[in-house]
This record gives C-alpha cells, structure tokens and sequence, in this order.
C-alpha cells in the first residue's frame, strides 16, 4: 500500500514537471528594441545584415542582442506561467527577407522564439510574415498630416501618422508552436512601435539615409493548441489512472 502511495505521488511530480516545462496556450506580452535595414551591408548595434537582403534584429537595451523582455502583466495565463517573465527572459533571434520573406504564401518554419525561465523548453517558429495592408499610395504624402498611412511595397509595416510630427508602426508574425519535436498548436503576435517625434516620412527618409531604423517596441503572443491534450490535462488524466489502478488494489486487499 505505502509503495502504491509513493507510486502516486511519483506521477503527480511527473505530471507537475511536464506541464511546467512546456506552455500550450495562453498570452503574454514582450518588449524591446527593433532594428529594421534596407537591402544591402547593413552595421546596426544588433548586428550586421547581409548584403543583397533587409533584416531584422531584436534587443533588450539592457541585457542584449536577440533577447527581449516578458511582462509580468496578466500572468499566469493560460498554462503560461508568472515566472517565465523577466527582462531578457526571451530569445528573439533575427531574420532577413531572403529566408523569411514577406508574403501569404510563407515559408519553412525558422526558429524565432525560445525562453530563459522557469525551464520552458518550447520553441515558437516563424512561418508567415503577412505583408501590410495600408498600399503605398500615401507613402510620399507631404507635408506630413494626421490620419495619413502608408505601407512601402512589399513590407510588413503599417504606418499611420498621429500627428504633423509623430507616428506609429504595427505589424504581425505568424507561426507554428513546438514542444520537443511535435507542433502542438499555432501562434500569432500583434506588435506597435511608436516614434513620439517622427512622421513616418522622416522615419522613411532616415531608413534610407542611414542604412537602418530603430525603436523600441511593444507585442502581445497569443498561443493557440491544436486539438489534443494539452500538458496539464495529460498529466490528470495519468493521475487519474493511476487512482483507479490504486483504488482497485486496495479494493482487492480488503477483500482478501
């Protein structure tokens, strides 16, 4: 009886590391700094882009290249755990438009996200950049107004003017969920970047006199899992079996 006891508990523990190890499900919100290149030789602090392609990089201002911070805000969330945030709790790596281009078709899954806390092993892969929906036909506005939007061809950003002298940049990424070698769901980001200071034709004009634009961002992950037991779940259910299984030795023993 004390063995089947000890049995149990084993499982639970088993049950309790599988599902804090893996996250499924949920949302959570990162931060940092974003580097964006036109096509070429490209030298910005997070690195240096090819020739031939554009890119981009990530960086937490504090603790590094191609990391970002999580926010504790809102978690736990799902199965996401409060832990996982930090600053620099997230690995951000970067990418190029010649292996990651813009487009609905997408492309082969590549490593972008892994995390540094609370020993999350799952991985987020980029699949699909969705090109922006704003046109380029207001991208030569001038002079610069309010309410004015521009998507420059074949880019991701959406850029709106808030006023005569400030604007903001949104942009999404989609991609694939991986827990060991397994896809277990889906995950999409929405993500802002604001320049408190700049019209997006100055920040146009800046990308293509220096080479590379930067600012800090704002992005909220949603993680959605496809239609199987998430972690946690198949943890109880293993419990569970393993309660029957002790019930009915116990059961037997008393009947003897």
């Amino acid at each position: 009886m004390r063995k089947a006891l000890i049995a149990v508990i084993g499982v639970l523990s088993l049950a309790s590391v599988s599902y804090a190890a893996t996250i499924t499900t949920g949302t959570f919100d990162i931060s940092g700094t974003i580097y964006v290149t036109g096509t070429g030789v490209v030298v910005t602090p997070a690195g240096t882009c090819p020739s031939g392609t554009a890119c981009i990089f990530w960086q937490d201002l504090a603790a590094g290249d191609n990391l970002v911070d999580v926010a504790s805000t809102g978690l736990p969330n799902g199965d996401i755990p409060s832990a996982m945030a930090g600053a620099g709790a997230a690995n951000a790596l970067p990418f190029t438009s010649s292996t990651e281009p813009v487009g609905s078709g997408g492309f082969s899954p590549m490593a972008f996200m892994s995390f540094n806390t609370d020993g999350i092993t799952t991985q987020l892969l980029l699949d699909l950049i969705p090109p922006g929906i704003d046109g380029s036909g207001g991208c030569s506005a001038s002079p610069p107004a309010a309410g004015q939007v521009c998507t420059p061809v074949g880019s991701l950003f959406n850029l709106q003017n808030t006023t005569t002298t400030s604007s903001t940049v949104t942009w999404n990424l989609d991609g694939v969920v991986m827990n060991g070698v397994s896809v277990t769901g889906t995950w999409s980001g929405t993500f802002t970047s604001q320049f408190n200071t700049l019209p997006f034709q100055t920040v146009l004009a800046n990308l293509a006199a220096n080479g590379y634009v930067d600012d800090t961002f704002a992005a909220q992950i949603t993680l959605v899992p496809n239609s199987v037991p998430e972690p946690g779940t198949l943890g109880f259910t293993v419990l569970g079996g393993a309660v029957i299984g002790l019930s009915t030795m116990v059961r037997r023993r008393l009947q003897r």
